[in-house]
């Protein structure tokens, strides 16, 4: 067989050679827009797209462009003419990307950013975007995770640096509470002595006393664990659970679970270490909408329904129960799902407490089968969205879906899945759960178009 040659004399494949760094340079650019991760998008000569963080639609800048990366992306040098709508930023570098922006230029590029989506997913053009404005523009996460690092008998806290591991240690945060903003320094005091690394989820427990929970890579110091203990015997923290990398189970000090007043006005319980909303006032205005949202009648505000109006309900992706304790109430029938065991048991502590009548499944709510008499789907997915679970809406019979998305890209996908269905999409709302970040929360209401299967 000649040389270079496979069986079947097809030539062997040969590496490409790899193509020449481009050098960087420097260029002026004008912002058009801003794009779903955070950044201003400029157009060289050649039309070639570039990302760069920090600016404001409309404006002029000077930026060192890097064409060797996919999308080319650009660092920010000065801004030469501003938009109008720039303010000055007080963020400590923890990821608070949009901090330079006002809050209407937010709230706009979030609704710019989820229309462009869904009806490029759709094919269709989307109802009118209501926004919900935020709560609390500053001061309002009452839930965060904090980047902890020791090394040398130091310890450092803040946040990761946005696209990497690197450390932005900060004693103050303008986005945190006030009620757990004092962990910035505690943290560091209790974990003195410790090395490696960690990542801390704070929060507020019975009480309103801080929570943590700490999966931590490394060694923690003996008189950490001391610290951590009598914090808690005194009641200054309400608990704590600690993962060791490489321990089968974690360490737990007093309730390590995070507290908060539900949409009900009544106390909720979220499983230590799970998903929650940043927000105890964002959560309650979400919630309360998903509930209108999944009635037959949306004008019919949720706590004013005292019959059952929502039908058979199926929420998938529950976690601790946030949107099932005004799901439930009013509901022929009610199951949740959710895959984390500890968020599951929290849920139905939460449906118990109130005295409400429902199931909550331990499955995959991603392939979970659609139940043939479920007429309304509420779903709340991680990032990566709900691909599996839109295909098996389409194929049941239940005729409402009330969608809620923190990632515009995937909610769109399976939007797009929905509407190919035969489903009409009545609701579009953004709700600013996550101010001075290009993160937007998105609620999408769907109808089965009538004959539609």
């Amino acid at each position: 067989m000649p040389q270079g040659t496979r069986p079947g004399g097809k030539p062997e494949p040969r590496d490409k050679p790899a193509k020449p760094k481009q050098a960087l340079r420097v260029e002026t650019l004008h912002i058009e827009s801003l794009a779903a991760g955070g950044a201003g998008v400029a157009r060289l000569a050649d039309r070639t797209a570039v990302f760069v963080p920090g600016t404001a639609a409309g404006e002029h800048v000077e930026a060192e462009v890097d064409r060797n990366s996919r999308p080319a992306r650009g660092r920010l040098l000065r801004v030469i003419e501003a938009s109008p709508e720039r303010v000055e930023a007080t963020c400590c570098g923890g990821g608070c990307d949009w901090m330079h922006l006002s809050l209407r230029a937010q709230e706009a590029a979030h609704a710019e950013i989820v229309r462009s989506a869904v009806a490029h997913a759709t094919g269709e053009t989307p109802p009118e975007i209501r926004v919900h404005a935020a709560p609390e523009p500053l001061g309002y996460r009452t839930r965060a995770r904090l980047y902890v690092r020791g090394e040398r008998g130091r310890v450092r806290i803040g946040y990761r640096a946005p696209g990497s591991h690197a450390l932005v240690a900060t004693s103050s945060c303008s986005v945190l509470a006030p009620s757990i903003a004092g962990a910035l320094d505690e943290i560091p005091t209790v974990l003195a002595g410790s090395s490696g690394e960690g990542d801390v989820q704070v929060a507020r427990g019975a009480g309103g006393r801080l929570v943590l929970d700490v999966a931590w890579r490394g060694e923690i110091a003996p008189a950490a664990w001391t610290a951590i203990d009598r914090r808690i015997t005194e009641g200054a923290w309400a608990g704590a659970r600690v993962r060791m990398e490489g321990a089968k189970t974690p360490a737990v000090f007093g309730d390590p679970r995070p507290m908060l007043e539900g949409a009900d006005g009544q106390p909720l319980v979220i499983a230590a270490g799970s998903f929650a909303q940043s927000s105890d006032r964002g959560a309650v205005m979400l919630a309360r909408r998903v509930a209108e949202l999944a009635r037959a009648e949306v004008e019919t505000p949720a706590e004013e329904a005292t019959e059952p109006t929502n039908g058979h309900v199926l929420e998938l992706f529950a976690g601790s129960g946030t949107l099932s304790i005004l799901l439930a109430r009013g509901a022929a029938s009610f199951v949740a799902v959710e895959s984390d065991d500890g968020a599951a048991r929290a849920a139905r502590e939460n449906i118990s407490a109130r005295g409400l009548s429902g199931k909550v499944v331990v499955a995959d709510a991603d392939a979970y089968p659609i139940p043939p008499r479920v007429e309304v789907v509420v779903l709340d997915p991680p990032r990566a969205g709900a691909e599996g679970a839109a295909t098996a809406i389409a194929a049941s019979r239940a005729s409402r879906v009330v969608y809620v998305a923190c990632d515009p890209a995937t909610l769109a996908r399976d939007l797009g899945t929905l509407v190919r269905a035969g489903f009409a999409l009545t609701h579009l709302e953004t709700v600013e759960l996550f101010p001075q970040t290009s993160h937007v929360e998105t609620l999408a209401r769907l109808v089965r178009r009538r004959g539609a299967r």
